[in-house]
C-alpha cells in the first residue's frame, strides 16, 4: 500500500536513449533491478550486483523475512556466473545467497555477506570472501575490483544496522539481523571498459582515486547527507555516463512500477551533475531497460534498449 501512495518517477526522454541500431561490435549490458541491483553482462558473463527483487512491504519487515523465489524467477537470468554484494544490508544480501543456490553461481562479499551464505547452504566452495582492504578477481571475461568505501549516514546521521554478523545466523532473519559488514564499491572492466557501482551515498576518497570509471551507477539514497558526494565522486573517477541507482521505493513488487524513495532529490541530482560535468551523458532506466554500451569507442554511444 505504501508504495502505491509515493509518487511514480517517469525519466525524461533524454535520459533514455532509444535509437533503431544497436552499438557496432561487443557490448557491456546493464539492467536495473530495482534498488541498488543490477545484472552486468558481456556475450560470456553475467554478474549480479546487489540483486534485491524480493521486495517485502514495510509490514511484512516487522517478522522474518525470506527471499520470494518466484520473483528471482521472474527477474534474474537463467545463466548466473557470481553475485556480487557491495554491503550485506537486507535490501542488497537478503536474495542473493538463494539466487547463488538456484543459478549455480559464486557469491562475492564481506565476511557478513559469507555468513549469511553458509546459512543458506551455499557450499564453502562458492563462497569468495573481500577483506576490509578489498580485493580483485577474475569471473568470465570480467576483472572485479572490490574497492573500500562507506555506506551513507541515512538514519539520523548515523549507519542503519552497522556492525558485522561473524557466525551463521538462524534464518529467516529479521531485516535489523543484516547487518552492514563493511562497504564496497564494485568496479568492474571488461576489454578496457569499466563500470563502478556505488551501492550507498559515500566514499573514501584515497581509495577511488585510484581508479576511473566510464559508466558510474550512483546510489543515491542518504545522497544529500554525505559532504559533496557527487562532487568528489566525479571529480576523482572522471566518467563519461552516470546512471542513478537505490533512488526508488523498494517496499512492494517490481511489478507495480518505479516510485521515488522518500527524500531522494532527483532534480537536484540532475541540476549538479549537469554543473559538474556537462559533457557526461545522464541515464534513468526503468526496470526493465537494458543498457548497452559499447566496449570500443565512446561509451556515452549507448542505447537503451
Amino acid at each position: 500500500m505504501l508504495q502505491r501512495l509515493l509518487p511514480r518517477f517517469y525519466p525524461l526522454p533524454d535520459h533514455r536513449p532509444r535509437q533503431a541500431a544497436l552499438p557496432k561490435g561487443d557490448a557491456l549490458r546493464i539492467r536495473w533491478l530495482g534498488t541498488a541491483g543490477h545484472v552486468v553482462s558481456t556475450a560470456t558473463t553475467t554478474v549480479l550486483l546487489d540483486p534485491f527483487v524480493t521486495r517485502p512491504s514495510i509490514r511484512g519487515l516487522l517478522r522474518p523475512i525470506e527471499p520470494d523465489v518466484l520473483a528471482i524467477e521472474r527477474w534474474i537470468p537463467s545463466r548466473v556466473d557470481a553475485v556480487l554484494l557491495g554491503h550485506s544490508h537486507y535490501d542488497h544480501l537478503l536474495d542473493a545467497p538463494r539466487i547463488a543456490l538456484l543459478r549455480g553461481s559464486k557469491i562475492v562479499g564481506s565476511g557478513s555477506t559469507a555468513a549469511f551464505a553458509r546459512a543458506s547452504g551455499v557450499s564453502e566452495s562458492r563462497i569468495e570472501i573481500v577483506p576490509p582492504s578489498g580485493r580483485t578477481l577474475t569471473v568470465g571475461d570480467l576483472e572485479i575490483t572490490f574497492v573500500p568505501s562507506r555506506h551513507g549516514r541515512i538514519l539520523f546521521g548515523d549507519v542503519p544496522f552497522d556492525g558485522e554478523v561473524t557466525a551463521p545466523p538462524a534464518l529467516p532473519a529479521r531485516a535489523f539481523r543484516y547487518r552492514m559488514g563493511g562497504a564496497f564499491g564494485i568496479l568492474i572492466r571488461a576489454k578496457g571498459r569499466s563500470v563502478y557501482h556505488n551501492g550507498s551515498a559515500d566514499l573514501v576518497d584515497a581509495e577511488l582515486g585510484r581508479h576511473r570509471a566510464d559508466v558510474v551507477l550512483v546510489g543515491l539514497a542518504g545522497r544529500s547527507a554525505t559532504r559533496n558526494y557527487l562532487e568528489r565522486m566525479i571529480a576523482l573517477l572522471d566518467p563519461a555516463v552516470l546512471v542513478p541507482t537505490h533512488h526508488d521505493a523498494f517496499f512492494g513488487p517490481l511489478e507495480l512500477g518505479e516510485r521515488l524513495l522518500p527524500g531522494v532529490d532527483m532534480d537536484g541530482f540532475f541540476t549538479e551533475a549537469r554543473q559538474l560535468k556537462s559533457s557526461a551523458r545522464i541515464v534513468t532506466p526503468l526496470y526493465r531497460d537494458e543498457i548497452v554500451v559499447p566496449l570500443e569507442g565512446d561509451a556515452r554511444d549507448l542505447v537503451v534498449v
